[in-house]
């Protein structure tokens, strides 16, 4: 009998609280009377130790993309000594090498799957590390969800208001703990500066400010290539057709692959949702969440890159709320700002008394002498990822509210969202051709743009010029395609 074999023999004989209930329990304080009952053996086949199995104080993960950022926050847990990763997924066969390479300097014992379903059948996984592109982010989720696993997600939340809205609804709906990948939240520095907008320090602010720029060549991320055949062989392990999921399946090239990806308007919206999502974060974050805008308006265009991607290369949305007006500006080509400085990122809140401009580097009140001024004041930027994922950890023992929590995430890519909205809405191609049936064609805007009104009440566009409204709503409710759907079971064909 092999040593796995033994295992499975003694997880079936061997008595225990479930882990995750007891997690959930101890958090609660209610682990008297607590049932003791078998092993699911049969379900899942274990490849751990009974001791680990046993060691309720370890957090067991499965990561769902070990790609750039699923091996960075593969870092983050292995650096720990209370989290134990025993499962890996991802559907490109070299990522889910380097992944193993990683975990197996630590723990020798994990499985490795090429499917996130087959992976969600682990029953001794207490949570999962969604780290996809960003058209999976949903399915992974609600499917996590459903098998009652605690989630921390890489932002964007989803890549339409309505994956958001069924996000939201399965996590509320099993009592699951969700980590939004927005870390900035748990640095030190952005929540004093935040504090600082709060208390008033910088006077009444009704101006926000964010932007990301980058400084690429114009050839930018180039054309791609198209030999699927090459991309499908041992060397690469490609599956195409599973990568494009629920959206319009196009014809294959590397671009629409590994990180290129977030520069397609199918999968995702570009800069707005990478690090706008970190930005526009804090913006809403410092001036109230609970307030929603009212009039969104976006212009922009791939005026000079010359590559293939079909998210904008140049890019300006305005968000008015009811007392502030929060905008993001993205330029690929030019980090330069008007005093001569470059700066790739940054938030900038503007008050009566002051303004706070804040970034990863940390952040500086500069006063404005009308209005009674302020002083002064400075903080530095600090750690991200690790307070990030402490407080995860916390909040799955304790069972509260992270601080990136399932309706945080959420509004933030909504806000997103709805300045890709009004991009999309008026679009303009090259070649003449349009919008129909709810999908863009396989083509970059040459330009786009609109200005549109948002119910919040309805969820929906309502006001605006009558195409663009009809369009913009059809972009934030794109419809599943190719059997995949938002409704249990989530795959019909």
């Amino acid at each position: 009998m092999s040593d796995i074999e033994k295992m499975e023999g003694d997880a079936s004989q061997r008595k225990g609280i479930d882990r995750r209930s007891f997690i959930r329990a101890a958090g609660a304080g209610a682990l008297a009377g607590f049932a003791a009952k078998k092993a699911h053996a049969s379900v899942y086949k274990s490849i751990l130790p009974a001791t680990v199995l046993g060691a309720n104080e370890k957090i067991l993960t499965g990561h769902i993309g070990t790609g750039g950022m699923g091996r960075a926050n593969l870092g983050f847990v292995l650096q720990r000594d209370d989290i134990q990763p025993i499962a890996l997924c991802d559907i490109y066969a070299k990522n889910l090498e380097r992944g193993s390479q990683m975990v197996s300097q630590k723990f020798p014992e994990f499985s490795k799957h090429k499917d996130f379903r087959e992976l969600l059948e682990n029953k001794d996984i207490d949570a999962v590390v969604i780290a996809t592109s960003d058209h999976w982010h949903c399915l992974c989720t609600l499917h996590a969800a459903d098998a009652g696993k605690d989630i921390y997600c890489e932002k964007p939340l989803c890549t339409t208001i309505a994956e958001g809205q069924a996000m939201v609804d399965a996590v509320k709906r099993n009592n699951i703990v969700f980590q939004g990948g927005n870390m900035q939240r748990s640095g030190q520095h952005f929540q004093e500066a935040v504090k600082l907008v709060w208390d008033g320090y910088i006077g009444d602010v009704a101006r926000v400010e964010t932007w990301s720029h980058d400084n690429m060549n114009l050839d930018g991320i180039g054309l791609g290539e198209t030999d699927l055949a090459k991309y499908e062989g041992p060397d690469y392990g490609i599956d195409w057709e599973f990568h494009q999921g629920w959206v319009e399946h196009r014809p294959f090239n590397t671009n629409r692959w590994i990180y290129n990806f977030r520069w397609f308007l199918e999968y995702s919206g570009g800069k707005i949702t990478d690090w706008g999502a970190h930005l526009i974060d804090i913006g809403l974050w410092g001036m109230g969440e609970q307030k929603q805008p009212r009039r969104i308006s976006a212009q922009g265009g791939k005026y000079l890159i010359k590559d293939n991607r079909t998210t904008p290369d140049t890019l300006e949305v305005a968000w008015e709320f009811e007392d502030y007006l929060l905008t993001f500006s993205n330029r690929v080509w030019n980090p330069q700002l008007l005093e001569g400085t470059q700066s790739d990122h940054g938030i900038v809140f503007y008050g009566t008394k002051g303004l706070l401009r804040v970034d990863r580097g940390g952040y500086e009140v500069i006063p404005f002498p009308n209005n009674g001024g302020c002083e002064p004041k400075k903080g530095v930027g600090g750690q991200l990822n690790e307070p990030h994922w402490q407080n995860f950890v916390d909040c799955i023992k304790s069972r509260e509210k992270p601080i990136s929590n399932i309706d945080v995430l959420h509004n933030t890519t909504r806000v997103c969202h709805l300045g890709t909205c009004a991009y999309v809405a008026g679009a303009r191609f090259a070649s003449g051709a349009k919008f129909e049936n709810g999908e863009l064609p396989d083509e970059a805007p040459a330009s786009g743009g609109s200005m549109l009104e948002w119910d919040d009440a309805t969820q929906k566009f309502v006001r605006g010029e009558a195409e663009a409204v009809d369009i913009a709503n059809q972009w934030a409710y794109r419809e599943y395609k190719n059997g995949w759907s938002l409704k249990a079971p989530y795959r019909m064909a």
